[in-house]
């Protein structure tokens, strides 16, 4: 700018010829001096827009690179998993009443080998005691699944199904914890059962409430539901003339909105005596009719899982060896 004004003043000065300012020789000047400045102002222009067309592209480019980048995750197998947005596939809680007793680790240690193989799989595990075991922490912690640890004694009132108030403790921390909106379903399971893989994909989807077959159930080879044209319309179960929902605690699965649609969605832990095997259905009657069940497992034709128990081991009485090494 400093350049322009030193010209135009100069171009001034020479052009003043006996008080005659701007003759026709300082008209071509001035105007050969405002072509020049015009040119200059929009080969600026030019390179201005390259500049910007140019950091555009770049951007984009950048912002593209991110995009295609692979999901990551503090889970050391992630990397090996699809790339799918986490939210797109929906989170199964899986809930596992637990207790002390000689064989819970080895239970657990085997659950776990299976569990860490399910993608978006959350594992709430609770104790029934006053409080956590810090060797059952630490299994859930070298499992390298996702897991939340916590402790509910069984209440002296209660006289319910074993696990029942664990369970609810369960719930309630969904409940809190969950972030509303987030799809995603709740399943309990045993931590001896034994489970295909496949349990897990099938019920991933549940909308509202999910049912398939049983293994070793009720006393009997399996229990299933009965599916005619796609619908349940009745139970090959142990009691099933006196539950509408005859299903064993391992064959179902909820869809996590119908916690809040129900609120409060609990199991009971005070029943009337010699009242036996009515937890699940109980539950269930709280938000569902048999209309609702959506059947998996090939139209409930295949077992995906087994109630199965631990063989308590044989010890000899009266051991002393090795008593400081936790089992």
């Amino acid at each position: 700018m400093k350049i322009e004004t030193h010209l135009k003043n100069e171009i001034g000065r020479l052009c003043v010829k006996d008080g005659t300012k701007f003759n026709v020789l300082c008209i071509l000047i001035l105007s050969t001096v405002l072509v020049v400045l015009l040119y200059m102002d929009s080969q600026k222009g030019i390179g201005l827009r390259v500049k910007q067309r140019i950091y555009v592209k770049s951007i984009s480019r950048q912002l593209k690179g991110l995009k295609e980048l692979p999901e990551t995750s503090n889970h050391p197998t992630a990397v090996t998993k699809s790339r799918i947005k986490p939210k797109v596939i929906p989170l199964i809680y899986t809930v596992t009443p637990t207790y002390y007793r000689l064989t819970q680790m080895a239970d657990l240690t085997r659950f776990a080998n299976t569990l860490r193989n399910v993608r978006r799989l959350h594992w709430i595990v609770v104790e029934d005691w006053t409080f956590t075991n810090h060797n059952v922490h630490d299994l859930l912690h070298t499992s390298n699944i996702p897991f939340t640890y916590i402790a509910q004694a069984t209440r002296e009132t209660s006289n319910a199904s074993k696990g029942n108030d664990q369970k609810n403790s369960a719930l309630e921390w969904i409940n809190k914890n969950h972030r509303f909106g987030e799809p995603a379903v709740v399943y309990f399971a045993d931590d001896d059962n034994t489970y295909d893989l496949r349990l897990f994909e099938e019920m991933r989807y549940t909308k509202k409430l999910s049912m398939w077959p049983v293994g070793f159930s009720g006393a009997m080879r399996l229990e299933k539901p009965i599916v005619k044209d796609g619908k349940v319309t009745n139970f090959s179960a142990w009691w099933s003339n006196h539950r509408v929902f005859a299903v064993d605690m391992a064959g179902f699965a909820i869809n996590t909105n119908v916690l809040w649609d129900y609120y409060p969605m609990r199991f009971e832990t005070i029943v009337p005596a010699k009242t036996c095997c009515m937890a699940e259905t109980h539950f269930l009657e709280q938000c569902c009719t048999r209309e609702d069940i959506e059947p998996k497992a090939d139209n409930c034709t295949k077992v995906y899982v087994w109630h199965t128990k631990t063989v308590k081991p044989g010890l000899r009485v009266g051991q002393s060896k090795n008593e400081d090494i936790y089992v």
